[in-house]
C-alpha cells in the first residue's frame, strides 16, 4: 500500500500539484533500516539487475530474490556471500587461470566486472574494488563465496 500512496505522490507532483515537492536525499546502504534495504532491494535492484541480466542472458527473465540470495531469500535473512551462486577460485591466481582455460568463466567474469558489480556498487552507494589499486569495499566476493575459504 505505500507504495501506491508513493506512485500517487510522483503522479501528483508531475502533473503540478501545489507547491514543490520536497527534495529527498537517497538513504545510504549503510544507513538504512532491513525493513528500508529490503524495499530498495524490491524496487530498485532488482529491476535493475532483471534487466542488466537479461541484457547478458533472456533465461534471466524471471529473476528473483533467490537468483542472488538463494536460500537468504526464502529464509528472510538475505545473507550474503551466497553459497548457492557459483563458488569463485579463492586466489587471484586461480582465478586468472580459471579465466584463461574456461572460455565460459571468461565471458561471465568479464559481464559481472564491467556491469553488475559497477552497477550494485553505484546503487549501494559503495566504492567499487579496484583490482589495480586494491582500495574499494564492493567486489565479486561480497556475493559469492571463494573456494577453501570460509565465509
Amino acid at each position: 500500500m505505500k507504495r501506491v500512496w508513493i506512485a500517487v505522490g510522483l503522479f501528483v507532483a508531475a502533473c503540478g500539484g501545489e507547491g514543490d515537492a520536497p527534495d529527498v536525499e537517497p538513504i545510504a546502504w549503510k544507513d538504512m533500516s532491513f525493513e528500508q534495504r529490503d524495499e530498495f532491494m524490491e524496487d530498485v535492484v532488482l529491476p535493475r539487475m532483471t534487466e542488466i541480466f537479461v541484457a547478458f542472458d533472456a533465461s534471466f527473465e524471471g529473476m528473483t530474490c533467490a537468483t542472488c540470495h538463494g536460500d537468504g531469500a526464502t529464509d528472510g535473512t538475505y545473507a550474503m556471500p551466497s553459497p548457492q551462486l557459483t563458488v569463485l577460485p579463492g586466489t587471484e591466481e586461480a582465478f586468472i587461470e580459471k579465466y584463461e582455460t574456461d572460455p565460459e568463466h571468461a565471458r561471465w567474469s568479464d559481464f559481472m566486472f564491467e556491469r553488475v558489480v559497477p552497477e550494485i556498487a553505484s546503487l549501494l552507494q559503495v566504492p567499487r574494488f579496484d583490482p589495480v589499486t586494491q582500495t574499494g569495499e564492493f567486489s565479486c566476493y561480497n556475493c559469492h563465496t571463494l573456494e577453501g575459504v570460509e565465509q
